[in-house]
């Protein structure tokens, strides 16, 4: 959720001019691998219920940032996140059905600047 704020910032300014969509996937960071301490206490997903239930504490939390953009929730095959290599969070742009930008792969290599650049372009 750390570039949770670029990103919102990102959608207002391509509003009207650009859909966003979220994927949730599966949770990066469970609360039982104790990755970071003052995490959102979500664990691993045992059932598809359990991960719409931390996509809606990710669109509660999120608050205004996500408002009016679809999140998507990912099966429990995982075939969302595997088809895209998204697990922790990446970025794509898709343009008439064709993967036009493929951002890298987070939190390293995930560049909300090079999307927006790209887009700046692109409309």
């Amino acid at each position: 959720m750390a570039n949770l704020g670029k990103f919102g910032a990102l959608r207002t300014k391509f509003a009207g001019l650009v859909d966003f969509v979220t994927i949730y996937i599966a949770e990066a960071h469970p609360a039982e691998r104790k990755h970071f301490s003052g995490n959102f206490d979500i664990a691993t997903h045992a059932s598809m219920q359990e991960r719409i239930e931390a996509a809606k504490t990710l669109k509660e939390n999120a608050g205004e940032i996500l408002d009016g953009c679809p999140i998507l929730v990912d099966c429990m095959d995982d075939r969302a996140n595997l088809a895209y290599s998204a697990l922790p969070e990446r970025l794509y742009v898709v343009q008439d059905g064709k993967i036009t930008y493929e951002g890298g792969i987070g939190p390293f290599f995930y560049s909300i600047e090079d999307v927006d650049s790209f887009l700046s372009k692109q409309v």
